[in-house]
Parts: structure tokens; sequence; C-alpha cells
């Protein structure tokens, strides 16, 4: 195989990599701004809790 013909093949895989990667960075960005609402969720529903149980005591 002649020199520019190996890399090109060396340079589309490197592409196909950098394409898996910028998908599985994606995938990471999306879980970790679920896991964010589902700790801000979690957070005001104890924070509500926290009040109900704070106007009890008054």
């Amino acid at each position: 195989m002649e020199l520019v013909a190996k890399l090109e093949e060396r340079f589309n895989v490197l592409l196909n990599k950098i394409a898996e990667l910028k998908e599985e960075n994606q995938r990471l960005k999306e879980e970790a701004e679920a896991e964010r609402r589902l700790r801000n969720d979690i957070e005001s529903r104890i924070d509500a809790l926290l009040e109900k149980v704070q106007n009890e005591l008054e």
C-alpha cells in the first residue's frame, strides 16, 4: 500500500474515533443534565417537607 493511502486510512480511522467520542460526550452531557434535574427535584421536595415540618412546629 502506498504511503498516501496508508495516511488516508489512518486519518479516516481517527475521524471515526472523533465521531464516536463526540457521540459519547453528548450522551454523557445528557446523563449529567438528567442527574442535575433529579437532584434539583429531590432538593426541592426536601425543602418543601422541611418547610411543612417547620410550620407544624410553630
